[in-house]
């Protein structure tokens, strides 16, 4: 009795997580197959995390929500897929990026435009090559934009453009015009890569 016991509650529990968690995504996708209305792409089949990769205006990119950690929120992860020759990140000026930068740990790419270089933290393998991309004025106006909008961080690793989101809200950040905008800006941004 004791070993069918033993089998059966963790059987239970099983079963009881996969239809929370399926039920909890439904509103998830619900939202993601809105966007294959007025845009090319797909969902992936069975996956844990609910996604949309799809083509826009020749570009191929992918949308993931991530889920919450224990401590981290969920997240709205959007890739962008495009070459470069040079890694870049950034993020907001802050308490923990000014102290990074006085220890020694945060190398920052000063861009010499006074007003962008006290509100964002510039980093990358190629400053030189970072700062003549920043410097050109429709990407830091697509920069503005982002973070306006409430993405945290911009990164460029080599082979995707990379833009994350934390809290977001599926009714607003995922309705199709405003991800159709979020595309466009990064558009601007993967066509100063060429």
């Amino acid at each position: 009795m004791d070993t069918v016991m033993s089998v059966i509650f963790p059987l239970i529990f099983i079963v009881v997580f996969f239809i929370i968690f399926i039920y909890s995504n439904k509103k998830k996708k619900e939202a993601l197959k809105k966007l294959s209305s007025v845009l090319t792409g797909n969902i992936p089949g069975f996956i844990f995390t609910p996604a949309f990769s799809g083509e826009y205006q020749g570009f191929k990119f992918s949308i993931v929500l991530i889920p919450a950690g224990k401590s981290t929120p969920e997240y709205l992860k959007i890739s962008f897929f495009k070459t470069s020759s040079f890694k870049l990140s950034i993020s907001k000026e802050g308490i923990l990026s000014n102290l990074g930068k006085k220890i020694g740990f945060l190398h920052e790419v000063k861009i010499n435009d006074e007003y962008f270089d006290k509100e964002f933290l510039v980093s990358s393998n190629r400053p030189d090559k970072a700062m003549f991309y920043i410097n050109n004025g429709s990407i830091k106006d697509a920069t503005r934009e982002l973070f306006n909008a409430g993405f945290e961080s911009i990164s460029i690793n080599g082979k995707l453009i990379l833009i994350q989101k934390p809290n977001y809200t599926l009714e607003r950040d995922l309705e199709p015009q405003n991800v159709i905008s979020i595309l466009q800006k990064l558009i601007c941004m993967a066509g100063a890569l060429a």
